[in-house]
């Protein structure tokens, strides 16, 4: 059992995740940061920092889809990891009784991960919310979005457990028919 590719995937995902951060900051650098700077120091910064958060994204990417894949505990193929994966998160039941049983363990593991990370995340995003409503009462009213998002952010994730529960609820009601 393992993932695809192994590092040509945590390279993928790297590459995908640092060109979207470095695209988003430059556009953010240009048209709000600093508008009146010259191009090419816009696009250096964004690249350097696209490649920096692709260098660490994309092992982490890979590192917890292959937490994934080993949750799973089935010796599945690519498509046959993902449909389970999909069935996890929406609690479809699938025909085959290996993917319903990898559907399931993955739930489960979803759901310790979530229980894990969700202390911290709460108050991370609590703090940075904080700090950006300080630095929009200071006078940078832009920082209010970057708040608001941060609170979307949050609900979402808080959510993520009830739609796991609803999906590990769905799919062992199906295993007892």
């Amino acid at each position: 059992m393992g993932t695809q590719g192994g590092s040509r995937r945590a390279w993928t995902l790297g590459l995908l995740t640092g060109a979207l951060f470095a695209a988003g900051l430059v556009v953010l650098e240009a048209t709000v940061v600093w508008p009146d700077g010259p191009w090419w120091v816009v696009a250096l910064t964004g690249l350097g920092a696209g490649g920096f958060f692709g260098a660490v994204m994309g092992p982490v990417l890979a590192s917890a889809e292959r937490a994934m894949w080993q949750a799973c505990g089935e010796d599945l193929t690519w498509p046959e990891f993902r449909a389970a994966a999909k069935a996890s998160r929406s609690g479809r039941v699938p025909a085959d009784p290996r993917l319903h049983a990898a559907a399931t363990r993955l739930t489960v593991h979803q759901l310790v991960q979530h229980r894990r990370r969700r202390r911290s995340t709460i108050i991370s995003c609590s703090l940075i919310a904080g700090f950006t409503l300080i630095n929009a009462v200071v006078g940078n009213l832009l920082a209010l979005f970057a708040a608001g998002a941060i609170v979307v952010v949050v609900a979402a994730f808080l959510y993520e457990r009830v739609r796991l529960r609803k999906a590990l609820l769905r799919l062992r009601l199906r295993a007892e028919r």
